[in-house]
């Protein structure tokens, strides 16, 4: 019996089946785990791509300013579903979170999604969980643009109708249900001197004589001539001129019916102060001039994120007509002005219409590259530079 037992307890056979039988159970869990952390983590990819996806669609759709939430929500959610839907089936995700923020121009998209396991559950976990989130940008730029028009005396007949039918098409082209209010244009017309219309009392010195009951402005003395800032305290524009057009200035609006009505009203009369109408449209756009414009009409700030500012400027004739002698003949104000707004980084396009040589020069200079002076020989050429300036500034309101 001893010996039997002896026996028994020297035999360590079952003993090593029950320790391998053991380990192999921990090997296959681990096994089993590892596999789970694994699919886990690709699941985890699918799904940020997932969410990479959605949020790009979801901000796509934000560039067409007609597009409205729901739309936007629907576009993202519908690009998550088809690219979870393209990872592993038995993914199971919430329906995604969607944040729209209209003045960033950006789309969050967040989503919870769980993954049952395959070996894992034997150590009791039966699934795995993941959130993650994406934010994408849309490529939009906001754009403040003012056109100068000269409505001198040599505009009168059919090139002031060029004119008019060139910056209506242009507005068309600029302002779209696509680009919301995200594009504004202004302009001022100018002749003999700017009417500043119903903005005259924020703009001249009305404890001056006659300054409350007269438009026309001329030119700002000193060195604040050459600069943007507000009207005011020794700032105050000139009170000079006695004849201006009866059209006045027209602040920044996405308003492309408004726009063009206004413009098929303009008349031809009087002398040419170029000038004066490149500084007005500085000033359209100008944040310097936010107490100036309607609340509706503020300029963007020259640091504004995703913005950009143009002038377009343009002239039949010399400028010829200037109030204030010791700051230089028009055409030398005009080019200082120009040089100022480029500095500020806007943007200054230039159009001569069948323009002498030396207003060609002016304006080329004011533009300050090639590319963007236009010289159009007769009106359908006026109607060309017009066109391919607005679609310049078009994409570049498209564009980060």
């Amino acid at each position: 019996m001893f010996n039997r037992l002896s026996g028994f307890k020297s035999d360590e056979r079952g003993v090593a089946a029950m320790l391998f039988a053991l380990v192999g159970v921990v090997i296959l869990m681990v096994v089993g785990v590892a596999i789970d952390v694994q699919r886990g983590m690709s699941a985890d990819k699918r799904l940020q791509s997932s969410l990479d996806a959605a949020a790009l669609a979801g901000a796509k759709a934000l560039e067409n300013a007609s597009t409205t939430d729901a739309q936007i929500i629907t576009a993202a959610r519908a690009a998550f579903a088809a690219n979870i839907a393209a990872g592993h089936t038995d993914v199971t995700c919430s329906t995604p979170n969607v944040a729209i923020n209209r003045t960033s121009g950006r789309v969050t998209v967040d989503a919870d999604c769980s993954l049952p396991t395959t070996m894992a559950n034997l150590v009791k976990i039966d699934k795995m969980d993941m959130t993650d989130i994406a934010t994408a940008r849309a490529s939009i730029t906001q754009l403040d643009v003012a056109f100068m028009l000269d409505v001198s005396g040599s505009m009168n007949g059919s090139k002031l109708a060029d004119l008019k039918t060139a910056t209506n098409n242009a507005i068309d082209t600029l302002i779209t249900p696509s680009s919301g209010d995200r594009v504004r244009v202004a302009f001022n017309t100018y002749s003999t001197s700017v009417n500043a219309g119903d903005y005259a009392d924020k703009v001249l010195d009305i404890s001056l004589p006659g300054a409350k009951k007269k438009n026309c402005v001329s030119e700002r003395k000193g060195a604040w001539a050459w600069k943007d800032e507000a009207p005011g305290l020794n700032k105050w524009l000139g009170n000079k001129a006695k004849s201006c057009p009866k059209s006045s200035v027209e602040p920044l609006s996405s308003n492309a019916a408004m726009l063009k009505a206004e413009i098929n009203k303009l008349k031809a009369s009087g002398n040419t102060a170029g000038h004066l109408g490149v500084a007005w449209a500085w000033y359209l756009i100008s944040p310097e001039w936010d107490t100036v414009w309607p609340t509706a009409s503020k300029p963007l700030a020259y640091d504004a994120q995703n913005s950009k500012k143009a002038v377009i400027l343009m002239t039949d004739g010399v400028f010829n007509t200037a109030y204030e002698a010791g700051q230089g003949n028009s055409a030398q104000q005009a080019r200082k002005l120009c040089k100022r707004m480029r500095d500020e980084n806007i943007i200054v396009y230039a159009v001569a219409f069948e323009a002498p040589f030396s207003a060609k020069k002016t304006l080329q200079d004011c533009a300050g590259d090639p590319e963007r002076f236009f010289d159009a020989s007769d009106g359908e050429e006026l109607k060309k530079a017009y066109a391919a300036i607005a679609s310049q500034l078009a994409n570049l309101a498209l564009t980060d």
